[in-house]
């Protein structure tokens, strides 16, 4: 039976793999890794990030100041986001996300009989109102 279920999650994997979600991520990280642009934002949002965090790290913050760096880190986020190619790259990457959490959640309810923890993709094994794994 253990054979019978390592075969099962390797052609599981391979399906992943082949799966329309993986290859637009696959094929949105080769685009933006190949664009000038979208790599000199990625690492200037790294960079500001990084010094923003320096700069907290080994304080005490304040309320304030853990506000103040959210907001700058979430402008940093923003400026990156109106790159069309990053934005794909994100945007398919969180699609994928998605998919792999609800094939975890099934594996999760079908091993357990309980929904993951998490609440996302969980399965009541009653597919009567789901579209979600078809």
């Amino acid at each position: 039976m253990r054979n019978q279920i390592i075969e099962k999650a390797q052609e599981l994997g391979t399906m992943i793999a082949e799966s329309e979600e993986s290859k637009r991520v696959t094929k949105a990280a080769d685009a933006m890794n190949a664009d000038d642009e979208a790599i000199a934002l990625l690492k200037a949002y790294n960079d500001n990030r990084k010094a923003a965090t320096e700069k907290l790290r080994g304080t005490d913050p304040t309320k304030e100041e853990l506000e103040e760096y959210k907001n700058y880190v979430q402008a940093e986020f923003e400026k990156i986001v109106k790159n069309n190619l990053i934005a794909e790259y994100l945007e398919a990457d969180r699609e994928f996300e998605m998919m792999v959490n609800q094939v975890n959640a099934v594996l999760t309810y079908f091993i357990t009989g309980q929904e993951s923890a998490s609440g996302e993709g969980g399965c009541s094994g009653n597919c009567a109102g789901c579209s979600s794994c078809h």
